[in-house]
């Protein structure tokens, strides 16, 4: 089983708007800070107020996005550490350092939680979007046009009896643009949803799954919009 659940958090974790735009030079650079610095054009004036969410006890919040998810006991959040290797960052990093790093990365790992008990596992992603390809932004669109390349993915990896949706995924009484996807992985029936949405210059996308019954809707009543 856990081998299973390895197998699931290196999938869920693909399923994202990261790469999806044509034409643009979208690059998944996480830890490299940018050495360019001849931007022609100029951020979004909320980029200003970008941030990291924080992790304490078992709530995470992101003041930047709006958005907390408070855990049951049963689930455990990543560690600051654990994060910081998600983005390709070990070592000895001074804070400043690392605040810097991300914030030039164009996609950004900051919150990943599992519930070993239930099968099930979260995490969120941003990707830093340029104003260019924010002018015809089409969330939805961008999503259903990557079904059959992520189905494609999963098959790769062994996964049988994909199916993908796109939909509207409702939490905290707000919908988002996302997608419903369901699946048998050595026969354990997979479930996912994810889910995306603006914020600034940035896309967040948050992912969830469960092994084995549904409990996507349960993990969805986590989360708060603010």
């Amino acid at each position: 089983m856990k081998k299973i659940l390895c197998l699931i958090l290196t999938a869920i974790m693909l399923v994202c708007l990261c790469g999806c735009f044509e034409d643009t030079d979208v690059e998944d650079v996480r830890g490299e800070i940018s050495s360019n610095n001849n931007q022609e054009e100029k951020p979004d004036e909320t980029e200003s107020e970008f941030s990291l969410g924080k992790t304490a006890n078992s709530t995470y919040s992101n003041d930047f996005l709006g958005i907390s998810c408070a855990l049951p006991s049963e689930w455990v959040f990543y560690t600051d550490e654990e994060i910081l290797a998600l983005n390709n960052i070990v070592g000895d990093v001074l804070d400043e350092e690392v605040a810097e790093t991300l914030k030039n990365a164009d996609i950004i790992y900051d919150m990943f939680a599992e519930n070993d008990t239930d099968f099930c596992n979260m995490n969120l992603n941003l990707e830093k979007v340029s104003p260019s390809q924010l002018i015809n932004l089409d969330i939805a669109q961008v999503m259903e046009s990557q079904i059959d390349t992520i189905k494609s993915t999963y098959q790769n990896m062994g996964y049988t009896d994909i199916n993908i949706v796109s939909q509207k995924v409702t939490v905290d009484g707000e919908e988002f643009d996302g997608l419903k996807i369901t699946a048998k992985l050595q026969n354990v029936d997979f479930y996912g949803i994810v889910f995306t949405f603006r914020k600034g210059n940035y896309l967040a996308n948050v992912s969830l799954c469960s092994l084995i019954s549904d409990k996507t809707d349960t993990i969805l009543s986590y989360f708060t919009i603010e």
